[in-house]
């Protein structure tokens, strides 16, 4: 009797052990077919060979460097993710970004503001400047490309008249603790910024029917209004994040080189679109999450720190981002197109 319960427990071994190791292979499979799981082993893979490749790559002071730049870059790509994902985009957010640190700048050091009020002003002027792009497009209806790309050029000229091209230095040592202090004296401020906004950006999207509208609104703006969405509002909304998250951005700038910089943040938008675009948000609106969008920041970040560390020639480093683009929207493209013959 014993002899045969123990053989009737070895086949039942023999019998799940293949059930097993099934289940195993296809629990890989379908993390593997997730586009941001894949990213993600590919930043790390990044991160092994540059640290073989030179030692110093993954030291501690290059990695305070690496995820300070990752966090800078990350909450760009969160603000201008939300447009994406209600199918419009943000064209702005560079000249932005050098709006917001000259702003910052010229309310304390011109106008001899305190830091608390200076940010406040700053911020304000964020949810004007975001209010005024969702007008734009909700009331006028004009695509996000248009409006934000006249804001792109009016910013940037803004900025060359109120400086005169000149930086604005001396900035306060309090203030630029946002951008060069650290918590215990490892992790970066702008990585606690960053953790923040992004939690807040995941709690939004994730858990509360106004994060539920936005996807609805970008996957099909008719049905959502058909069905009672409050479009318009998703979308100023939408428009407003993108705008005060550049614009927190330009302040973090601002505070790390200590001066307000006219020229700062030209190019941003690219980076940010591609992290977003990266990180699985499509262009067509209405898919797409936070952690694709930190993952495909911590890629170009981790790219940049890498031909940085590996003496590549500077010019090159925008090649190499507008390819990694290239291949990003090429993806979104066939993904978008495998869908819709599915259906």
């Amino acid at each position: 009797m014993e002899k045969n319960t123990n053989i009737r427990s070895t086949e039942s071994a023999k019998t799940f052990q293949p059930e097993e190791s099934e289940t195993l292979r296809q629990t890989i499979r379908r993390s593997l077919a997730v586009p941001q799981v894949v990213l993600f082993f590919i930043v790390i893979a990044l991160l092994v060979i540059g640290g073989i490749i030179n030692p110093r790559f993954l030291g501690v002071d290059n990695m305070k460097i690496v995820t300070r730049d990752i966090a800078i870059l990350a909450i760009a790509a969160i603000g201008v993710g939300f447009p994406i994902l209600t199918g419009g985009i943000d064209l702005s957010v560079g000249s932005v970004v050098g709006l917001g640190g000259v702003i910052v700048a010229y309310c304390m050091m011109n106008l001899l503001l305190p830091v608390w009020l200076s940010i406040i002003l700053t911020l304000i002027l964020a949810l004007i400047l975001g209010t005024f792009h969702g007008l734009f497009v909700t009331k006028l209806k004009m695509h996000g490309f248009l409006i934000t790309l006249v804001t792109l050029g009016l910013a940037r000229g803004f900025i060359l008249v109120l400086t005169n091209a000149f930086p604005i230095t001396g900035l306060p040592r309090e203030f630029n603790t946002i951008g060069q202090g650290y918590v215990a004296n490892l992790i970066p401020v702008p990585l606690v910024i960053c953790v923040v906004i992004a939690m807040l950006a995941y709690y939004l999207l994730r858990f509360t029917y106004i994060g539920r509208q936005i996807y609805a609104t970008g996957s099909n703006v008719d049905a959502a209004r058909l069905s009672g969405v409050n479009v318009d509002a998703r979308i100023i909304l939408c428009y407003i994040f993108s705008v005060v998250c550049a614009t927190i951005v330009g302040m973090i700038q601002a505070a790390r080189l200590s001066i307000g910089h006219p020229a700062a943040g030209e190019g941003y938008e690219l980076l940010a679109i591609a992290a977003c675009i990266l990180g699985g948000v499509s262009l067509m609106g209405g898919q797409g999450n936070i952690f694709g969008i930190l993952v495909g920041a911590a890629l170009i970040g981790t790219v940049q720190n890498a031909m940085v560390m590996l003496n590549i020639n500077p010019y090159w480093h925008k090649i190499v981002i507008s390819l990694v683009l290239l291949v990003a929207i090429t993806l979104d493209y066939a993904r978008r197109r495998r869908e819709s013959m599915n259906r």
